[in-house]
């Protein structure tokens, strides 16, 4: 094996597949990159196990041929290289590849392909998913997904594709995040569901990550596929079955809060510094005109907070865990957010306000204030 490459090119390639690299080392080669040289390109894979990143770059191939070396002392070594530099990758014949970039030489310990996890074939695509709007999904609900590794099949979102639109869905048990478009996705006549785990979805954030391109997403029994061009992650699907998100949805919310995000937000921080550390419970206290925020610590003292808000009614009190709902605030995207509830023991309902033409809810359960 033999090739010349840009470093930059290079360098852009590793830096994407450096979220899978196995850090804890349980498997030895997992901490390899795989390197193939064919043709007029070079391919980049990585796996830990559960999830696969293939990726690659355009390369001058003198000789064909693959082998595996450790993936952060190579990016470390490209990295530090000048910019636009070229560099030459050849593998010895004493199981060593050897680095040339200008005056700097390095020989590097491979390892043979052979012990490589075997990458599954791409199942055929089932759907072709917008990659600015598989981003904005994430976004909007990964913060939600349980941090419980017990509770596995909440380990990730759920992604939901019908003929006429797409939804993702994440739950940690006390607050649910839901996000859909209606759109037409053509060639799908039955709803396809796939449980995606967090560390895919945080792989695809950096896939996708402010690019204009289609995702081409396929399944098999075991496997999700996303591919863009030459760049693929393959990952393996949860196990479990993810719970009725559509009963957790409140039905008949009618007494609706209009305040401005910015404001929430700031009210909520500075109120829920004298909140207990474990808890984070903040009261919000609702009455015409005005919404009054407030935290009590048995310990350090209490906290007292007043935003105006579009509201018309009787006092209100619900109280809620003001992390949750600064999690909301991040990743609504709007200038106004809308809360909806009954009374003090049902969970409440928020949107943003004229955001986007995304059907953005999330539900948070109460709390005994």
């Amino acid at each position: 094996m033999k090739f010349i490459v840009t470093r930059n090119s290079l360098l852009n390639e590793l830096n994407l597949v450096q979220g899978v690299i196995e850090k804890k080392n349980t498997i030895p080669i997992l901490s390899n990159i795989l390197i193939e040289a064919m043709g007029d390109r070079l391919d980049i894979t990585a796996s830990d196990g559960d999830v696969t990143i293939r990726c690659g770059c355009a390369a001058a191939v003198a000789l064909e041929g693959a082998t595996t070396i450790g993936a952060r002392r190579i990016f470390e070594i490209v990295r530090l290289l000048p910019e636009n530099s070229e560099i030459e990758l050849s593998l010895l014949e004493n199981n060593r590849v050897e680095l040339r970039s200008g005056n700097s030489h390095y020989k590097i310990v491979a390892v043979q392909k052979d012990d490589f996890p075997v990458i599954p074939d791409p199942a055929p695509t089932i759907a072709v998913i917008p990659g600015n709007l598989l981003e904005k999904m994430i976004q909007r609900t990964m913060f939600a997904i349980t941090q419980e590794e017990s509770r596995y099949s909440l380990n990730g979102a759920l992604l939901v594709i019908q003929s006429d639109g797409i939804n993702m869905v994440a739950t940690d048990g006390h607050r649910l995040a839901l996000v859909g478009k209606k759109m037409e996705i053509a060639g799908v006549e039955e709803e396809i569901k796939a449980l995606i785990p967090r560390k895919t979805l945080t792989e695809l954030m950096k896939f996708v990550s402010g690019q204009d391109i289609m995702i081409e997403f396929g399944r098999n029994d075991n496997h999700l596929f996303f591919t863009a061009g030459s760049k693929r992650i393959v990952s393996s699907i949860l196990a479990g079955q993810f719970p009725n998100y559509e009963l957790v949805i409140p039905r008949d919310n009618d007494k609706l809060i209009v305040v401005g995000t910015r404001d929430f937000g700031d009210c909520i921080r500075r109120a829920a510094v004298m909140s207990e550390e474990k808890l984070r419970l903040i009261k919000l206290s609702f009455s015409t005109g005005e919404l009054e925020l407030s935290a009590v610590n048995a310990d350090a003292g209490e906290s007292r907070e007043v935003v105006p808000i579009e509201f018309e009614g009787e006092k209100l009190n619900i109280g809620f865990n003001s992390q949750y709902l600064l999690d909301f605030i991040g990743a609504c995207g709007a200038d106004s957010v809308s809360i909806a509830i009954k009374d003090s023991e049902t969970q409440g309902l928020l949107r943003p306000v004229g955001a986007d033409d995304l059907e953005y809810r999330y539900i948070a359960m109460p709390m005994n204030v």
